[in-house]
């Protein structure tokens, strides 16, 4: 079993392997489970091919998001490459969210559709300002539509979640669900925005 990380160490980075799921010591991965996903009623009328973008997960100073400053990458520690491997598993899952979502008409992941889709994710891991508090995550999703012609970009959205962990953290079993939680936020956050946005409906 993983050793517990102590509270007031927070400056050590987490041990080896890619960014956003997995447990200290490099053994199996934990990826993004996408259930459940709500079927939107908000369908827009293109087909999108998707493409997962940057993916990272960092832990942050202390407190950092309780302020009021919204650019949390201005204040990471260290990053937590473990909570993003395998890479190839988050943009099966993420893809697997996207076409259960049904908020495109179609979503393919290679061959030519109406739009081009990336999507950018990032955790941050909040360790909070006393030992005693519980871990808090903060997840964004950042979507970017452009032309397949030419890759223009044409609109672009960001979504937010939160979510609060244990009091101690030291493996898998303490990051996934609040990783997942905060990431389902954040990715229902986003796709809201797209459904309700009636001038991407008229691109």
């Amino acid at each position: 079993m993983a050793a517990r990380i102590p509270r007031f160490n927070v400056t050590l980075p987490l041990l080896l392997a890619p960014l956003l799921i997995g447990p200290l010591g490099g053994c199996a991965t934990i990826p993004f489970d996408p259930a459940p996903v709500v079927a939107t009623p908000h369908q827009l009328p293109y087909s999108v091919k998707l493409k997962l973008g940057p993916l990272g997960a960092f832990i942050v100073e202390p407190g950092a998001t309780m302020i009021a400053d919204p650019g949390l990458q201005n204040h990471v520690l260290s990053p937590v490459d473990s909570l993003v491997s395998p890479r190839e598993q988050w943009e099966t899952a993420i893809l697997q969210y996207v076409a259960a979502r049904q908020t495109f008409r179609r979503v393919v992941k290679e061959g030519t559709a109406d739009l081009d889709l990336e999507l950018w994710g990032t955790i941050y891991i909040d360790p909070s300002q006393a030992f005693d508090f519980n871990y808090i995550y903060a997840a964004r999703v950042d979507a970017f539509f452009k032309d397949p012609r030419n890759g223009r970009l044409l609109k672009s959205y960001s979504g937010f979640g939160k979510a609060v962990g244990e009091v101690a953290r030291g493996g898998k079993d303490d990051d996934k669900r609040p990783v997942n939680r905060a990431m389902h936020a954040a990715l229902n956050d986003l796709f809201g925005k797209m459904e309700q946005d009636r001038r991407l409906a008229s691109l």
